[in-house]
């Protein structure tokens, strides 16, 4: 957005300076205040066009084509201001007296404040003359026109500098709250282009096949407007997919509100989700705005949609379906251009065969699904993501990386990690806190349940780098898994935690073949 479109026209009217300094000109001496944008339109009025001047004769001048075309070229001559910080003095085609500000910042022209409907007193009689000239057939006899020409305000040459200083004032109040909304604006923006920088597909750590699996279908699916379900356990990122769909989609620069239905209750869901207006119930003091309307054109993400009651699915489906929904304690219904995305560690499919959740709200919900991988099935992002938050903290805490001794990263990589990413980061945390001033996170200050390994055997290994061990360690837990279940693949993936196709990967990556099978 150029800096010209974002200035706010209709909102400067509504500061009370400029309010106040624009009823005074207008009762002393029934001038009219104007603003004008860079190319010389006036602002505020339908297309450009004069509306509702202030003078009866203004209003007649522009009833005709003739002179409606004169008023506007007036308008127009203030777009010469262009590389001009200097108050405009000048006539308008009637000859009546204009004043014109130019409102200027870093050297760029972005409008004026125009200011006519006067006679200057050094000019008095020239000005009248052409008047007279200009109106002559807007009058039924020469008497009449005489008579109104006579009572125009004429202002005197220190009166003219009053009007100059009081039009300016009115440019310095627009420029400072211009100053004040650009940088709030630049603010906004800032903040913006650091979470899509945040959230960007190549911040987010998982090379495993599964997670490039991932990340190319939110490719795919992130401009669409269709709603999306993800699925997943607790602590595997859910609502870290939902922002990298919102801000990498072109709804980036609207609003992501997240909700966790399963923190509210019934009614308290349905006021946070639709709104309600004053009065609807006890405790209403004041209409609420929906998060429909506040995320609209944006992202509605709905944590744990599992846990919505009934009653609240009903009314979900209602604004999936149409695009509609009715405030509570309201008459009027609202629409909505929100793109909605959903969430569950639940099986909503055992969950509709059970009466717990609406089939057709599954199926509406359902249109495109995305599976988030646990952690146990992805476990060559271990790694990665030891690596990711050793870096992080180091940078929060403001120490240099500190490194886990042998012992610990062994320990880290064994576990199965049943909380899955948020566990591991938990885990990391710990470490680092407890590791104090000392360089070296120590296995010693590993939690219960990860010291022990998670009851698989330890490998040692010569090498502390992350992806090495990791790999001895996955090497030699499906090679003895294999030779101990005799090769059933399926049996072991089971055990294992991963699929059966990740396992035979797996055993194709590390030549694990048919010689290493009849050597076991």
């Amino acid at each position: 957005m150029d800096e010209d479109d974002f200035l706010p026209w209709e909102d400067f009217d509504k500061l009370h300076v400029i309010r106040r300094l624009r009823e005074i000109v207008g009762e002393w001496w029934k001038v009219q205040l104007n603003f004008t944008d860079h190319r010389g339109y006036l602002r505020g009025v339908p297309k450009g066009k004069f509306f509702n001047p202030i003078h009866q004769v203004c209003r007649g001048i522009a009833a005709d084509d003739k002179g409606f075309r004169g008023c506007l070229g007036t308008v127009r001559k203030t777009k010469d201001l262009k590389g001009h910080d200097k108050t405009e003095k000048g006539y308008c085609h009637a000859g009546f007296s204009t004043i014109t500000v130019p409102i200027t910042v870093e050297g760029k022209y972005l409008g004026s404040v125009f200011g006519d409907g006067f006679i200057a007193q050094e000019t008095e009689k020239e000005q009248k003359t052409q008047i007279k000239k200009t109106l002559q057939n807007l009058f039924k006899s020469d008497t009449q026109l005489q008579n109104y020409v006579e009572n125009l305000p004429v202002l005197s040459a220190k009166e003219v500098q009053y009007l100059t200083e009081m039009i300016e004032m009115v440019v310095a109040e627009i420029l400072l709250a211009y100053s004040n909304l650009w940088n709030v604006k630049k603010e906004v923006d800032e903040l913006k282009t650091e979470l899509m920088s945040r959230y960007e597909f190549s911040k987010m750590v998982g090379k495993s096949h599964e997670m490039q699996k991932l990340y190319s279908l939110i490719e795919r699916i992130k401009d669409s407007t269709a709603i999306v379900l993800i699925e997943g356990e607790n602590g595997t990122g859910k609502e870290l997919i939902a922002r990298a769909l919102h801000y990498n989609s072109k709804r980036r620069r609207g609003k992501f509100v997240a909700l966790n239905c399963g923190a509210f209750n019934e009614n308290l869901l349905e006021s946070e989700l639709f709104g309600h207006v004053k009065g609807a119930f006890t405790g209403a003091f004041k209409d609420k705005k929906s998060l429909f309307e506040i995320a609209n054109d944006g992202t509605l993400f709905l944590d744990e949609i599992g846990d919505m009651p009934l009653a609240m699915q009903v009314k979900l489906l209602r604004v999936l379906q149409e695009g509609s929904y009715r405030p509570v304690g309201d008459t009027e219904t609202k629409h909505t251009s929100t793109r909605v995305l959903a969430a569950t560690n639940q099986a909503l499919e055992e969950m509709v065969r059970n009466g717990k959740f609406r089939e057709d709200l599954y199926y509406r919900l359902n249109v495109i699904n995305l599976r988030v991988p646990p952690l146990r099935e992805r476990s060559e992002d271990i790694p990665l993501l030891i690596e990711h938050f050793l870096k992080q903290f180091a940078e929060s805490m403001n120490t240099d990386i500190k490194q886990p001794d042998k012992k610990c990263l062994h320990k880290l990589l064994s576990y199965h990690w049943p909380g899955n990413v948020r566990e591991l980061e938990n885990e990391i945390e710990r470490l680092y806190v407890l590791a104090g001033e000392e360089p070296t996170l120590s296995a010693d200050d590993l939690s219960a349940r990860v010291g022990d390994g998670g009851g698989v055997k330890v490998v040692e290994t010569q090498t502390g780098k992350l992806k090495d061990v990791l790999e001895q360690v996955e090497f030699e837990m499906i090679r003895e898994g294999l030779n101990r279940t005799h090769w059933n693949k399926s049996l072991l993936a089971k055990e294992l935690g991963m699929s059966r196709a990740n396992l035979i990967m797996k055993v194709e990556k590390y030549g694990l073949g048919k010689k290493e099978r009849k050597a076991g």
